[in-house]
């Protein structure tokens, strides 16, 4: 029964091994536009942690960047990809310190990760993590966005999904894990890097979500830092 749940789960993610850390010309311009507006740098000597690499976009982006690169994941099938593609990968933990093995990470990634989580889980890998991070590491995180009238699709889309996590439910975990929010802030939306057509119709959409944006925060939450984006994004560090 749990292996046809993992095999319908790649079915329904249309996750194919011939895709596997490929990473198209979207998830290059979002990844680097994710990491531009969190201001974090990645470079040759950068290691990183990720959390769920799924099948494996970001890992085919970060590794032309650094080969300090180590990956955990649920789905056995998408470990064995890893492996096979010559890529550090172990089965999912939430104690990462076993994965990590004494080392320390400048960073540690969850995209699309923690909304399939409980509480009690989310807290234990976030402290996890902490544990796990340089003395000037960060992790960065995103799920669909608990602040937000728009991110329902997303959250409810997906049956696996278990926990919505708004601006303040961060900051509470954060401080549970002895962690400190250097930002929240909506996901990354490139305009630029599919093509001209995308790009226009992309740029539509983005001014009118800022004008939407504006008015419902205006509106319903007093102008309040929320994010009224369908996805956010936390970049968190360990605490002084």
């Amino acid at each position: 029964m749990q292996s046809d749940k993992y095999e319908l789960y790649l079915k329904w993610k249309t996750w194919g091994e011939e895709r596997f850390a490929v990473c198209s010309a979207k998830d290059d311009a979002t990844f680097a536009l994710e990491f531009n507006k969190a201001q974090i740098l990645v470079t040759d000597e950068s290691s990183i942690l990720e959390v769920g690499f799924g099948n494996g976009a970001f890992a085919g982006w970060v590794l032309h960047k650094t080969r300090h690169y180590v990956g955990t994941e649920l789905n056995p099938k998408l470990v064995k990809r890893a492996i096979a593609a010559g890529i550090e990968a172990y089965p999912a933990t939430c104690n990462l310190t076993d994965v990590a093995a004494g080392r320390r990470f400048d960073l540690v990634v969850m995209f699309d990760v923690l909304e399939h989580l409980g509480l009690e889980e989310i807290t234990q890998i976030l402290t996890s993590a902490r544990h796990c991070l340089t003395n000037s590491g960060k992790i960065i995180f995103r799920v669909p966005s608990g602040d937000s009238p728009f991110s329902g699709h997303l959250m409810h889309g997906d049956i696996t999904h278990r926990t919505a996590l708004g601006s303040y439910a961060i900051r509470q975990l954060a401080e549970i894990a002895n962690l400190q929010v250097i930002s929240i802030h909506s996901a990354a939306y490139p305009i630029l890097g599919m093509g001209f057509s995308v790009a226009l119709r992309r740029a539509a959409v983005s001014l009118a979500r800022k004008l939407t944006e504006i008015a419902i925060k205006a509106i319903y939450y007093a102008n309040e830092n929320v994010v009224i984006s369908p996805t956010l994004v936390s970049v968190l560090c360990a605490r002084n």
